[in-house]
């Protein structure tokens, strides 16, 4: 009877001992440390010239005869896809142009509500959205108005 009474009590105080002494740990924010502070890969970005964007462009168009066809949201990104009916060719890899010309931009082109402005659009082959080009038959993409360095 002594053994049982002696067991029970142990069991009893080892019990209370392992659940008394469990902490759940916490850690407090006021001691988070950025490891790869030094190893990040954050370049800024610098914006083209007309000149850098002609040299680095396939084409360039001036026009003022553009409608937006389609405006979609890929991956948190605006993406943009332009009919070009007419305009002028200021710079051309080919040697002739068949309008309309559709391209996708991820920005807006019609910056002002003036129709008689016309813009300079900068267009390279298309490099993503490789299934989007082949659906909506896009010929061209703009060139990123941002570079990085």
């Amino acid at each position: 009877m002594r053994t049982t009474h002696f067991y029970f009590i142990y069991t009893i105080v080892l019990l209370s001992f392992t659940i008394s002494c469990k902490k759940k740990y916490e850690r407090p924010d006021h001691y988070s440390i950025d490891l790869f502070e030094n190893q990040r890969n954050e370049q800024p970005k610098k914006t083209l010239t007309p000149q850098e964007a002609s040299d680095k462009s396939l084409i360039v168009i001036k026009t003022n005869a553009f409608e937006l066809i389609n405006k979609l949201k890929i991956e948190d990104k605006n993406v943009n896809i332009y009919k070009i009916n007419s305009g002028t060719i200021v710079k051309s890899a080919k040697d002739s142009i068949r309008f309309p010309i559709y391209i996708i931009s991820n920005y807006d082109l019609k910056t002002n509500d003036s129709d008689k402005d016309s813009t300079a659009v900068y267009l390279i082959n298309p490099q993503s959205y490789k299934l989007l080009v082949k659906d909506m038959g896009v010929d061209y993409q703009t060139l990123p108005a941002q570079i990085s360095q």
